[in-house]
């Protein structure tokens, strides 16, 4: 509405109360188009708040957008749109709320496109404004300051409305453009006689696109090694890969296989029970049971400790874990979590009593956290007091949203009442995670110590579990009552709820984008490299309301441009790449985007096919990609060549139809001709490979390896391969959905090998000789 051009000076009424003026321009075709296509106040109103009214699925078919789903996403966003009556209120004030503040939030500018003039709005009318008098100052993130001042004669107003009465105008002031990359504030006086009007707004400046390594600039490429870290399998962990065994895979990787990089899943801290790293309780945090405990400096101060871990009894329980073909997360944690209390205990009698050297760090570290790791403890804090307090209740399903409402706020007077009588408590939490970025900054530097270009490769997940800890902690920003997934599609044709929490596109912005600078920034202080799982959500995420099924949801759009810029800055300043997972329904004017930001693609063979479903060739993916052969919700390249995923899903009954198990086998059997075919035309297939692929009935070793010697032609910078692929496993770490497939459970590797064995398999030698070459 108020984005109409008109002839300068003239007042147009455009709603009851509302005027617009313009100083210059005119209605464009554009302008009239769009216009046209929004079809009643409620579109409008959605249309406002970036809620998509329609959208094209994955067969292109256009979806219109039912009105009961755009009042549903509304209102978990906080818009009134029940009645006609509430949806012309709700448009008044959108439409009035930016001209209620003098400088918008925040404001995310490219160096490349340092503004000239900054926008601000006043309560004046255009004759007014001349008597004013502008000074502005911007603060430098860094230290220094540049200063301003201007007459009301010589700003350029750019709007003038009339709401309720009141005249309102938009002008622009000019100021400095020498401004360095980073976090600055700009503030703004604007006076005349009684009337003083100030404002501040956030004025981030960004680079153009993310950072690169060197080792991947120019004509340079590499490849690493991606595994699912609780699976990892060694002589020494307690059931779960921890950053010990991380370490010591790093090594192998970057001294003898002469990889440059060692990706893991998402490290983030999950809710009490989960399993998945995709559905974390906090992206801030991390999970507690990576910790390699017997390298905390209080196990090696304490003899009693150390005897009760060397103890048979204790050992026994270990052995059997480590056994186990699959993660025991309870049994784990339980047995972990046992020991860290008695770390803590050790730590506070030696350290904290003592005010060691040692404590001053951990207050320094608890200080520099601030906030965030004082809620997170405290979140910790509450949820096991009050699962302890329901013996019996399954709270994991829910999380905070079941507990009594006095503790639902983390600004509750209860809260604040725990969090007093909790010191000792919140303080355990948060040596915890002092802990894991210690050994997480030691597993980076070993990482440089075995002569990796880029080192720890970490996934991001996209949401946040609803239950969880940022989703307490943050409500404000985060949208609790509905679930980010996917429309129905060939792949899932009831579409999928995720259960994760989406960003509140407008909260955050208002708040400065503090929380999505801060997650990002955290994942990237012990990397080399981190993927952004699902990054189309940069752009826009598909929106469930809590009670609805996924056909009932709809897109959100999000302020990308400002998402990849600070993506941008934060990457530039911790010397980390990013990788973009543009997989699925993404758009190629996304990809596009995203690449054009720095973001290396990610490409994987399996989807890299053609209409008649021929393999692209090497040559044609592209060179700002980082390239492998599948995923982890994909089979492994051995599962695949067997069709073990078609085999478990009619297992676990996900075929609702006969004809779609019948479909996959078809098409699964098209897929691994057509590989065999590429294969062929360069050259690649083994002495003595049948050329039908139904000759082949399991995948050789020498085949696999051809297969990674085609995905090495590509000019992708980065080449990826998976340990499950070294190591010939054929079950995937995920089946998404609902079922009894123990995912994210599963362990790397043939049944009783550790990673220290590993070393000696001649097909990861071999593997390593194909992707060095």
């Amino acid at each position: 509405m108020l984005r109409l051009n008109t002839d300068r000076g003239r007042i147009v009424v455009l709603d009851k109360g509302l005027h617009v003026s313009s100083g210059e321009g005119s209605v464009t075709q554009g302008d009239r188009k769009a216009q046209a296509g929004l079809n009643g106040p409620l579109r409008r109103l959605a249309a406002f708040h970036g809620v998509a009214t329609s959208f094209v699925d994955e067969e292109g078919v256009h979806r219109q957008v039912s009105d009961r789903s755009l009042r549903r996403v509304l209102a978990v966003m906080g818009v009134s749109a029940n009645s006609s009556g509430q949806v012309a209120a709700s448009l008044r004030k959108a439409h009035s709320a930016r001209w209620q503040t003098i400088l918008d939030p925040v404001l995310v500018v490219r160096t490349d496109r340092l503004p000239r003039t900054i926008l601000l709005r006043l309560p004046v009318d255009q004759n007014a404004l001349r008597r004013f008098h502008f000074a502005w100052v911007v603060k430098q993130e860094r230290g220094g300051a540049t200063s301003g001042r201007r007459s009301g004669k010589n700003v350029k107003v750019i709007k003038h409305v009339v709401m309720g009465g009141t005249h309102y105008v938009e002008c622009a002031l000019p100021v400095s453009r020498r401004l360095p990359l980073g976090y600055h504030t700009l503030s703004v006086q604007a006076y005349e006689g009684r009337h003083n009007y100030q404002g501040t707004m956030l004025l981030i400046v960004v680079p153009v696109e993310t950072f690169l390594h060197p080792c991947v600039r120019g004509r340079n490429r590499t490849w690493g090694v991606t595994v699912q870290l609780y699976g990892v399998r060694s002589r020494t962990n307690w059931g779960i890969g921890d950053f010990r065994d991380l370490r010591g895979l790093i090594r192998w990787a970057g001294r003898e296989l002469g990889a440059d990089l060692v990706g893991v899943n998402p490290l983030h801290a999950l809710p009490r029970g989960g399993v998945s790293p995709y559905s974390p309780s906090s992206r801030l945090f991390h999970q507690a049971l990576y910790l390699d405990l017997e390298s905390i400096p209080e196990f090696c101060e304490s003899r009693s400790l150390q005897a009760k871990v060397k103890s048979l009894s204790f050992q026994t329980r270990l052995a059997a874990l480590r056994r186990n073909p699959t993660v025991r997360y309870r049994t784990v944690e339980r047995i972990k979590w046992q020991i860290l209390e008695e770390l803590f205990k050790v730590f506070r009698h030696r350290h904290v009593a003592r005010h060691s050297s040692k404590a001053e760090a951990f207050h320094r570290f608890v200080k520099r956290e601030g906030v965030a790791l004082e809620r997170f403890a405290l979140f910790r804090t509450l949820e096991e007091r009050i699962a302890r307090g329901r013996k019996g209740a399954d709270l994991s399903r829910q999380g905070w949203r079941a507990w009594p409402k006095t503790y639902q706020h983390p600004d509750s007077p209860a809260v604040r009442d725990v969090a007093r009588h909790s010191r000792s408590r919140l303080q355990f939490f948060q040596y915890v995670e002092w802990e894991c970025r210690r050994q997480l900054r030691a597993v980076q530097l070993t990482a440089k110590r075995a002569g990796m270009g880029i080192g720890l490769y970490q996934d991001m997940a996209i949401g946040i579990d609803p239950g969880g800890a940022d989703a307490w902690a943050f409500q404000g920003q985060l949208v609790a009552n509905a679930s980010i997934g996917t429309p129905p599609e060939l792949f899932s044709p009831s579409g999928q709820r995720w259960n994760l929490a989406p960003f509140h596109p407008e909260r955050i912005r208002s708040d400065g984008y503090r929380l999505f600078a801060e997650c990002y920034r955290r994942s990237m202080r012990h990397a080399g490299i981190i993927r952004i799982d699902h990054a189309m959500g940069l752009f826009r995420l598909f929106w469930i309301p809590e009670g609805l099924d996924p056909a009932h949801g709809t897109y959100v759009r999000y302020p990308s441009e400002d998402f990849l810029g600070i993506l941008g800055l934060e990457s530039h300043r911790q010397h980390v790449m990013v990788i973009g997972e543009d997989l699925g329904t993404v758009t190629p004017a996304i990809r596009h985007r995203l690449m054009e930001g720095g973001l290396l693609s990610y490409r994987l063979l399996l989807f890299e096919q053609s209409a008649r479903g021929t393999f692209a060739k090497p040559s044609c993916f592209p060179r700002h990609a980082a390239a492998a052969v599948a995923t982890h919700d994909l089979p492994t390249l051995k599962g695949f060549w067997i069709g073990r995923d078609i085999e478990l899903k009619a297992r676990l009954g996900l075929y609702k139809k006969a004809a779609w198990h019948r479909r996959d086998r078809n098409i699964r059997a098209r897929d691994k001709q057509a590989l065999l075919d590429a294969l062929a035309k360069e050259k690649l297939l083994p002495n003595g490979c049948p050329e039908r692929a139904g000759a082949i009935p399991k995948l050789p070793d020498d085949l696999c390896r051809a297969i990674y010697a085609y995905l090495s032609r590509t000019p992708s910078r980065l080449i990826l391969v998976s340990m499950g692929d070294l190591l010939g496993d054929i079950d995937t770490p995920n089946i998404p959905g609902d079922h009894g497939y123990p995912s994210w459970r599963i362990k790397t590797g043939p049944p009783h090998s550790t990673w220290e064995e590993w070393k000696t398999f001649d097909q990861v030698r071999e593997m390593a000789r194909v992707l060095r070459r």
